[in-house]
This record gives C-alpha cells, structure tokens and sequence, in this order.
C-alpha cells in the first residue's frame, strides 16, 4: 500500500503541468500570473496536511484537481489566506503607499511629485542608520519573535516549515511574525 506522501508525489508528477496551466490562465490573471507557479506550490503543499483516507479518496474519485484549483482560487482572493498575505497584500499596499503619498495627480511628467527627488543623505549613512535601527529594534524584541523573523525572512522558511519545526499553530505563527514586523515597524519609524 503506497503512503499518502507517495500518492501526492504521483499526483503532482502527473498532472502538475496542467494544474499550472489551469492557474495561470484562469486563476492567477493578468498582475498575478507571475505569482501562480508560487500559488501552485503553496496549495499543494497543503496536500500533504490532510488525513490520508482523505487524499485516497479524492484520488479515487478524481476530485482532487478540483480541490487544488478551488484552493488555488480561495487562497488568491481571502484576505486572510497565507498566500493572500505574503504575496497579494504587500503588492497592494506598494500601490495604496503609491497613492497615498502622492501629493500632485500625474499629468505626464514627473516633476512635482518628488519620485526623482535627491535625498539629501548620502546612500551608504541611510543604509547605515537604518540597518542600525533595524539591529537595534530585533534586539529589543525578545528572542522569541526575533526568532520567528529571523526563521521566516532570513532564513526563508515557510509558515508550514516553522509549524512543524518548532510545533506552534500556524495562527499564532502569523500573528506574532506581525506582531513582530509591526514592532520594527514602530520602532524604526524615526530613523
């Protein structure tokens, strides 16, 4: 009897080509297409969290095409789906800082909106300052979050990877890395 790791592996082999396709062209469209290979990838390895009667029996059936693009579909547009927060917020956030900030409307040119402004600091003193303040700021965190910043963007493990490293509920991962972020945030906001 094969173990489910081994009918997900056999499952991705064979159709994962077409998967890729399918969210491409009708999932992941227009601004999102570079991301659907990543989308992909994060609802499969999903897959490999559900029970194993569960996986046989989709496979069975062959329901779990249908289950992999719903998921793909689900985890592209929910706010609060990891894939939706690691990758479609910050894109939106770029756009939202964008406008915001921009004091004059585009009229074709872009003096007056301050986009090829010099900044007054040399480069590498800015890049000093706020490395420093960014130093600073994780030691003042506490060896806990620091650890979960520096697992997830240093390191570049993945939520399910520190899940099932250090056994902590991807929930509670999510929010203490934001708790995280938003301390270095508030912290260095001065620098």
């Amino acid at each position: 009897m094969k173990s489910k790791e081994d009918k997900i592996n056999k499952y991705v082999e064979e159709w994962y080509g077409w998967l890729l396709g399918e969210v491409k062209q009708n999932i992941a469209k227009d601004g999102m297409k570079d991301y659907a290979e990543d989308l992909l990838h994060h609802c499969l390895l999903d897959l490999y969290n559900l029970p194993a009667p569960k996986i046989t029996q989709m496979v069975d059936d062959d329901k779990l095409r249908w289950y992999v693009l719903t998921g793909c579909g689900m985890q592209l547009r929910s706010s609060t789906s990891p894939f939706y927060r690691l990758h479609r917020r910050e894109r939106m956030q770029a756009r939202e800082n964008y406008t915001h900030n921009s004091e004059h409307e585009f009229n074709g040119s872009f003096s007056g909106i301050g986009i090829l402004e010099r900044v007054e600091e040399p480069y590498d003193d800015m890049i000093e300052r706020l490395s420093k303040c960014l130093q600073d700021s994780m030691v003042e965190l506490g060896f806990y979050h620091r650890t979960l910043l520096e697992k997830h963007f240093i390191e570049k493990w993945s939520i399910q990877r520190i899940h099932k490293f250090y056994q902590i509920s991807k929930t509670h991962i999510v929010k203490d890395i934001n708790y995280g972020l938003d301390y270095v945030r508030e912290y260095c906001k001065e620098c």
